[in-house]
């Protein structure tokens, strides 16, 4: 691992922080020294993700078009956040927390942008896409913070990390949002489309576009995208409630009525509601994951969807669909239906 300084000297020494600079220069900016090098940072970090797709240039160009300000307040339990072209960063936190979180509100601000007077930002189009742009942010986040300090990225068993959900067990490297993770990594074995081609989508304007096509390209799935992403969309608000004072009212056994930003859509939400959402939404993925490949390709990759399962239920059901294939192979002339992964 590198040191900050180590860092620091190496993004000095090669013109970087100087370029970056630069494209400030005759803009009215309030950005430290600090959080100039912090930029550095993430563009040199983003042009050594291989295939990632993602122009780090073009995106170094863009900054002072998003970016005005960075400043530091005590915001207690939340890391960062981005308004507008001002990001503000708990001063209360450690120098590499701040660095992880600025590179999670930096890759907000570089995704955020105004369409018909309304803000969108990554995968999210002012109702919906919450769920999947703060996974894949915070995805994002971590593996360039790996790639500058000189780490890994593994993924690991973290319970108890979704809020009201002690049930569930996410697999994920992540350091926040670990089941928006675990979500992304299931739509990206589903679709067949691989983390560092998935995760740039959400700097592409049309990125939810394309997602929503190769979603709904699977069998199943046709004219089931928005529905998805609503699904999420409360999975997503009921955690932010209970992060924000509500736990109580999330816990109570009686929903309560939330409605989504924007005046998006109304529903009836606590634990138990998303918990239920959770299910629904990995029990759907598993199943698109059958209903989309021959029985060789189910059994050579099915360990993929098998570490992205929150529950021991979910795994024990998909395994016994699992079980099922192989004997339909063992036995080829019991032609029995595939029962177990349904809708």
């Amino acid at each position: 691992m590198k040191t900050r300084a180590e860092r620091e000297r190496e993004l000095i020494d090669s013109g970087l922080v100087s370029a970056i600079k630069q494209q400030f220069a005759g803009k009215s900016h309030s950005i430290s020294d600090e959080y100039m090098i912090l930029i550095a940072d993430y563009i040199d970090s983003m042009s050594q993700v291989e295939n990632l797709n993602i122009d780090s240039i073009s995106l170094a160009r863009y900054l002072p078009n998003v970016l005005t300000k960075v400043q530091e307040f005590n915001l207690g339990g939340i890391h960062g956040r981005t308004d507008k072209d001002v990001i503000t960063m708990n001063s209360t936190m450690d120098y590499e927390t701040k660095k992880l979180f600025f590179f999670h509100e930096l890759t907000h601000a570089l995704q955020t942008r105004k369409v018909n007077g309304n803000e969108e930002c990554g995968f999210y189009n002012g109702n919906t896409g919450m769920f999947l742009t703060e996974g894949a942010t915070q995805f994002t986040a971590e593996i360039l913070y790996n790639v500058s300090n000189g780490g890994d990225l593994k993924r690991r068993q973290q319970p108890n990390v979704v809020t009201g959900q002690p049930n569930h067990t996410s697999n994920s490297p992540l350091s926040q949002y670990q089941f928006n993770g675990n979500i992304l990594y299931l739509l990206s074995v589903t679709t067949k489309t691989p983390l560092n081609q998935l995760l740039p989508l959400g700097f592409n304007p049309n990125g939810r576009e394309i997602l929503k096509q190769r979603y709904e390209q699977l069998n199943g799935n046709e004219g089931k995208f928005e529905e998805f992403m609503l699904d999420l969309e409360k999975i997503y608000s009921i955690e932010k409630l209970s992060w924000f004072g509500y736990y109580d009212k999330m816990a109570d056994p009686t929903p309560t009525k939330i409605t989504l930003t924007n005046g998006g859509a109304t529903f009836d939400g606590n634990f138990q509601i998303q918990n239920e959402l959770m299910i629904k939404t990995q029990r759907n993925l598993m199943a698109d994951f059958i209903l989309n490949n021959d029985v060789d390709y189910i059994l050579a990759n099915y360990q993929q969807i098998l570490v992205g399962l929150t529950t021991n239920d979910l795994k024990i059901n998909f395994m016994n669909t699992i079980e099922e294939l192989r004997s339909m192979i063992i036995e080829p002339a019991m032609n029995q239906q595939i029962v177990g992964v349904h809708r």
